[in-house]
């Protein structure tokens, strides 16, 4: 999804300026085909990319991380690695404890690709790491991930159908990476269709908000169903606050996409994409800045560059002075070369000043605003044949950054030189669709039943764990897991037998014959939840 998305905005590069074309912009690993999505600035003012790498053939080989100086001079590297085939890293975000928490989508038990979760320290070393199965032939992925109190939150786009609206779900997890609770949304609405989510960002209160976009019709009607910017509201326990698929400003019909936000004081969302102009000859794309209130109201939207043909708008930033920056690109006509830039605009979209970075079709992949108010923009180029890793830093006038002279200390939260390794993507599974699909999943299997003198307990290879409440119901399956406790107790709650078994025991005896008569319950436990459970008869 995020190729598409790149894209939409095409062109060989040609730089726009050779004044500083000696420190910005940077390129990474020329002799590697790479390509980034996202950036961050990290705790020791430096910066972390993540990313995908390729085969010389095009296809997607293994995720990326570099770690970079404040001046974007590679520091290290780690290369998530599963045989070279399809991993790809969308979303990194910084930990309290000063490591990553790293998001993303792997091929290794679907050829389309399932997100992936995996935490790092502050070394870069894995601590853990969880593959959510889908449906097979879906490309699943994980776009967006932050740190909350006691957890995390992620953003994982399903696809399938394009007119279905299976597509965004949010999953909250605990501390190791197990699976609290998984929200959908996009289904309070008969009337949405294809409804998709870009990305999730973390409120200041800890609340979501979704971007993205859907097909709805104009209102009183049913058919036909246009694109529309998808703005979703999550309060912090999952439940959906409002969606708004973005119809009218100003008794206008509006089509178009919508990709990031940001929120001001007032609760005011802005959110950066597309605005699809069906009243021009021909019609054409623009790049727009969007108004949302804080209830799910459409307020306006500010086209950038009037006239364009087709044009997006991927990033939004606040920058110090509460002045926005907003990126993307645009072409004028279908034969024309596309320009790719950088704005700064008032809350009303007004143009305070902007950069033209370059001539190209791929827009930025990423940007952020960091400490010392300078934005760091992000992006692949297809060029010599292969994809490159671009990075451009730009000051709040939207010039070209100078050099820091005074040192820096990296990684210091790390006891020992950071190596640039591979980190083998050596991960827990868990199945999200299996539970309706095999019922069987996760039972014991005990006999002879009734038992004399000895049982048979077969230890089921994938635990299921159900968790019901009045806001949702919740089924997990583990497919690799270390070890649970088997215990049998009496009727009268007293414990006959506890012990630690492994995944790979398969199956137990137990001598039962000095057991007194009557019922007795089995259960099996998983990090504190019993997740099998069966009752035998001892004669």
């Amino acid at each position: 999804m995020k190729t598409l998305k790149n894209l939409l905005c095409i062109v060989l590069f040609i730089s726009c300026n050779q004044v500083f074309s000696q420190i910005w912009p940077k390129t990474y690993f020329i002799d590697f085909p790479n390509f980034p999505y996202n950036v961050i600035e990290t705790y020791d003012k430096g910066y972390l990319i993540g990313g995908q790498l390729f085969h010389w053939d095009g296809t997607i080989s293994d995720g990326f991380i570099y770690k970079t100086s404040i001046n974007g001079e590679i520091l290290w590297h780690k290369t998530l690695y599963q045989n070279f085939e399809g991993t790809s890293v969308f979303d990194i975000n910084q930990t309290t404890d000063g490591g990553y928490i790293v998001a993303g989508s792997t091929d290794k038990y679907d050829s389309w690709g399932d997100p992936f979760i995996m935490k790092l320290n502050a070394c870069g070393e894995n601590e853990w790491c969880r593959i959510y199965t889908f449906t097979k032939n879906d490309f699943d992925y994980a776009t967006s991930i932050y740190p909350i109190p006691g957890g995390y939150i992620a953003h994982i786009y399903k696809t399938g159908y394009l007119d279905d609206n299976d597509h965004v779900f949010l999953f909250r997890l605990n501390e190791n990476g197990d699976l609290l609770w998984r929200q959908q949304y996009a289904l309070s609405d008969t009337l949405f269709s294809g409804a998709a989510g870009e990305h999730m960002m973390l409120t200041a209160d800890f609340k979501y908000l979704i971007n993205g976009f859907c097909y709805y019709p104009d209102s009183g009607s049913v058919e036909p169903k246009y694109l529309r910017p998808l703005i979703i509201k999550v309060d912090s326990t999952g439940d959906a606050a409002w969606e708004l698929p973005w119809r009218y400003v100003n008794g206008e019909s509006f089509h178009g996409e919508s990709y990031r936000s940001i929120i001001d004081n007032n609760q005011t969302i802005y959110s950066c994409g597309r605005h699809i102009d069906y009243s021009t000859t021909p019609p054409g794309d623009r790049p727009t800045m969007l108004k949302t209130d804080a209830i799910g109201n459409e307020i306006s939207y500010h086209d950038l560059v009037p006239d364009s043909w087709q044009a997006v708008f991927f990033n939004i930033n606040w920058f110090q002075d509460s002045t926005i920056e907003i990126d993307g690109g645009w072409g004028m006509n279908p034969t024309s070369d596309g320009q790719i830039a950088v704005f700064k605009v008032d809350r009303n979209g007004n143009i305070l000043d902007s950069a033209n970075i370059m001539q190209s079709v791929y827009c930025f992949s990423d940007a952020i605003v960091d400490h010392d108010n300078k934005l760091f923009l992000v992006q692949g180029q297809h060029d010599a044949n292969q994809w490159r890793t671009y990075a451009w830093k730009l000051n709040s006038n939207l010039e070209y950054d100078t050099l820091y002279t005074h040192p820096f200390v990296y990684d210091s939260l790390c006891p020992h030189p950071i190596t640039s390794d591979t980190i083998p993507l050596d991960c827990i599974v868990v199945g999200i669709d299996e539970p309706f699909q095999n019922p069987e999943t996760g039972k014991l299997k005990i006999y002879p039943n009734p038992a004399r003198d000895v049982l048979h307990i077969e230890i089921p290879q994938q635990l299921k764990n159900e968790t019901h409440s009045p806001v949702f119901n919740l089924t997990t399956v583990y497919h690799q897991w270390k070890s649970a406790i088997l215990e049998i107790y009496d009727l009268f709650g007293r414990k006959m037998y506890s012990k630690e078994v492994l995944q790979a025991e398969k199956s137990l005896e137990l001598d039962v014959s000095g057991w007194g008569r009557g019922m007795y319950v089995v259960r099996l436990v998983y990090n504190a939840h019993t997740v099998a459970s069966a009752k035998v008869m001892v004669e």
